[in-house]
C-alpha cells in the first residue's frame, strides 16, 4: 500500500521568501507580497526543511496564509496577488525585461579577465560564493557556447584549490579562452545533445561522483529547460547545486507558468532536491526560482 502523502497535503517554501540572519532573530521577507517580519531562531529552523515539499503541521497554518509556504503549482505571481510596485520581485522582473531587450548590447560586452562571457555580474557573484563557501571542485555547464562561462568557473577554481570544469555543447567553438594557462584546473569539452541519455552517461563517466555545481544553459525553450532539469539531476553530487538559467526569458514568460509548474513536478518526483534558499539573496539571477540543492 502506498502511504506517501497526497500532493494537496504538501507544501514548500515559496521561491519569493528571503531570510536575513541576524543571529538570535531572522528577518523573513516575502519579496513578492512585500511583507517583512522578524522570527526567532527556532521558527527559522522549523521553516528551513520546507525548502523541499513536506507535510505541514497545524502550527504552519499561519505561514500558509502568509504565502511563505505554498502547495504545489501555487507559487506564481498571480497566486500571491500579482506583482506589487516597489517590491524586490518587481525590481527583478523589471531587470529581466531590460536584460532581454538589451541582451546583445549589454551582456555580450561583459568581460572576465579579458574574455567575453554570456553571464551577468549578479550570477557570477553568486557562483563564486558557492564555489568558495561550499568548497566545490567540479563544475558542469550545459551549453557552453564560446566558453566564457567555463573560463569564469575555471579561473575561480584555479584561485581556490583547483578542480575540474566540464562543458557540454552540440557545437565545437573555434575560439576558446586559454584554459591551458590556468594552474590546477582540468577543462574538458564534450559534444552531444544534452537531451540524450547517452550524453549524460558520457559526462557521468568523466566524474562518477557527480558535480558540486551543474548549470543548465542549453535550451531556450521552456519545455526544454524543464526536461533538462530532470535529465541532469543524476549528475549533481550530494550537497551540490543545480541551476537552470534564463527562466524569465520572453519564451518562458509567454509559456504561462510552464517552467514554474515543471519545477514543482520535478521537486515532487525527486525528493532529494529542494530550493537553494541562499539564492534568494540575489533577486537578479538568471536562474531566479530554479536554483536547487541536492539535499541527500
Amino acid at each position: 500500500m502506498n502511504h506517501r502523502p497526497a500532493r494537496d497535503t504538501l507544501v514548500r517554501l515559496s521561491s519569493y521568501v528571503l531570510f536575513v540572519d541576524y543571529g538570535a532573530e531572522v528577518e523573513l521577507q516575502h519579496t513578492l507580497r512585500g511583507t517583512v517580519c522578524r522570527i526567532d531562531r527556532h521558527t527559522y529552523e522549523d521553516l528551513l526543511p520546507f525548502c523541499r515539499f513536506r507535510t505541514p503541521s497545524d502550527r504552519h497554518a499561519i505561514w500558509r496564509d502568509a504565502g511563505v509556504l505554498v502547495p504545489p503549482f501555487r507559487d506564481r505571481p498571480e497566486h500571491h496577488g500579482g506583482l506589487r510596485a516597489g517590491t524586490e520581485a518587481q525590481l527583478g522582473r523589471d531587470y529581466q525585461a531590460w536584460y532581454w531587450r538589451r541582451e546583445v548590447e549589454a551582456e555580450r560586452e561583459y568581460r572576465w579577465l579579458g574574455q567575453s562571457l554570456v553571464k551577468m555580474p549578479s550570477d557570477l557573484f553568486f557562483y563564486q560564493e558557492l564555489l568558495a563557501a561550499r568548497r566545490i571542485d567540479a563544475v558542469l555547464e550545459l551549453g557552453y557556447g564560446a566558453g566564457g562561462g567555463l573560463w569564469f568557473f575555471a579561473t575561480i577554481l584555479s584561485l581556490l584549490r583547483g578542480g575540474l570544469v566540464v562543458g557540454v555543447d552540440l557545437e565545437r567553438s573555434t575560439d576558446l579562452p586559454p584554459f591551458e594557462t590556468l594552474p590546477g584546473v582540468r577543462v574538458e569539452l564534450l559534444h552531444g545533445d544534452a537531451h540524450q541519455a547517452a550524453t549524460v552517461d558520457v559526462v557521468r563517466a568523466v566524474r562518477p561522483a557527480g558535480f558540486g555545481l551543474v548549470v543548465v544553459d542549453a535550451d531556450p525553450q521552456p519545455e526544454g529547460k524543464v526536461a533538462l532539469l530532470a535529465r541532469w539531476a543524476s549528475a549533481v553530487a550530494p550537497g551540490g547545486y543545480l541551476l537552470v538559467e534564463d527562466v524569465e526569458s520572453p519564451e518562458c514568460l509567454a509559456a504561462g507558468g510552464l517552467v514554474e509548474d515543471g519545477l514543482d513536478t520535478f521537486l515532487l518526483a525527486d525528493r532529494r532536491f529542494g530550493l537553494a534558499v541562499e539564492a534568494s539573496r540575489f533577486p537578479l539571477l538568471k536562474a531566479r526560482g530554479v536554483a536547487l540543492r541536492r539535499l541527500q
